[in-house]
């Protein structure tokens, strides 16, 4: 009997921090729209000496994707929670943040300010769902900041990767 108790808690144990650390597609997902809001951001601060307009436009993208945002933040969290559920992983949430916005302090490479605009342009013209902001990363072309692998498994390649985060937000 007590076999079988001992096999039934090793099953129900959740997976340690070392499997909880990697990316799944849901969290990568996620990376990509909190790059993407992030450059949009640094941008919008940028620019707006040669695009005063910018900061506003930047500001409606905000306040119209104001919940997808919300969202894709609290699956951030997650991300960190997961791996440990401790001040320390949560410090490590900010730490990804600070390294994120520090990634675009100095600009994005190969776009202008005039390209950063038709982005911002991007996001205003889909619908305020964490779906489409997604979408607009993956065409803008964001690489997402990740401190860790990507979780192995069906959905592992960047395409797939989207895809299955789509599929399981319905």
């Amino acid at each position: 009997m007590k076999k079988i108790i001992l096999a039934m808690l090793a099953i129900a144990v959740p997976a340690g921090p070392a499997q909880a650390a990697c990316w799944s597609a849901e969290h990568i997902s996620a990376a990509k729209v909190r790059d993407l809001d992030t450059m949009l951001m640094v941008s919008a601060l940028r620019c707006r000496r040669t695009d005063v307009s910018m900061m506003d436009a930047y500001n409606r993208f905000v306040v119209q994707d104001r919940k997808a945002l919300v969202k894709v933040n609290d699956t951030l969290r997650d991300h960190y929670r997961d791996a440990g559920n401790s001040k320390a992983q949560m410090g490590a949430y900010d730490t990804y943040v600070t390294k994120v916005a520090n990634r675009y302090g100095a600009g994005s490479e190969g776009l202008s300010c005039a390209e950063m605009r038709s982005i911002v342009d991007a996001t205003a013209a889909e619908a305020p769902q964490v779906e489409a902001l997604i979408a607009v990363a993956e065409r803008a072309g964001i690489r997402p900041l990740l401190d860790g692998p990507a979780c192995e498994g069906p959905f592992s390649t960047p395409a797939m990767t989207t895809a299955a985060a789509v599929i399981g937000r319905r």
